[in-house]
């Protein structure tokens, strides 16, 4: 099967035509003040909200495209300023957990990420994507942001985020409201 590289989501998978793709299901929305989806099953390590603490979950489609990084090391760097104020980070992409690794390597993160391959918690979320390109689906994880309090609700959710400024954003807001 001849790959399909658009030339920013780059997918590497899920190259099924639409008509029989799995995932071409309208988008649930989840908006502030929902519970957050119990997804703690197929991530790398239970959501930090059970231990009661606040949660930046940020989805990403793809590991190892310049924005993907981009937006991974600013997380990282503002790391130690979501430390102190008691913000667990976990990144999730539909990557295998073979691209997770080198991706993690190249970013040099000491937080979660999880490998979404089977979509469980890109779907559970809504952030699940299949658009056409080339005549062909692909499926990738919308680049989405979700802040989980620690009673385990959705605080916030970003949408159409800056993959730039996103992680300066979260902890602003996170900022705000613990003012």
């Amino acid at each position: 099967m001849k790959r399909i590289t658009p030339p920013i989501y780059q997918p590497r998978r899920s190259l099924i035509p639409a008509a029989t793709h799995p995932n071409t299901m309208a988008h649930m929305t989840i908006t502030a003040g929902d519970t957050a989806p119990n997804t703690n099953h197929f991530l790398t390590r239970a959501h930090p909200h059970e231990n009661r603490h606040w949660t930046v979950l940020y989805f990403y489609p793809q590991g190892n495209n310049p924005h993907c990084v981009m937006q991974s090391r600013r997380y990282q760097a503002l790391k130690p300023e979501f430390d102190r104020l008691s913000v667990h980070l976990h990144a999730v992409s539909i990557d295998t957990e073979e691209d997770q690794k080198s991706f993690r390597s190249l970013c040099a993160l000491d937080f979660p990420i999880t490998s979404d391959a089977g979509h469980h918690i890109s779907r559970a979320y809504g952030v699940l994507e299949t658009q056409e390109y080339e005549g062909q689906a692909v499926t990738y994880a919308r680049r989405e942001t979700f802040l989980i309090n620690p009673h385990g609700h959705i605080q916030h959710h970003w949408t159409n985020v800056d993959p730039n400024t996103n992680a300066a954003e979260v902890l602003q807001h996170i900022k705000d409201l613990q003012a």
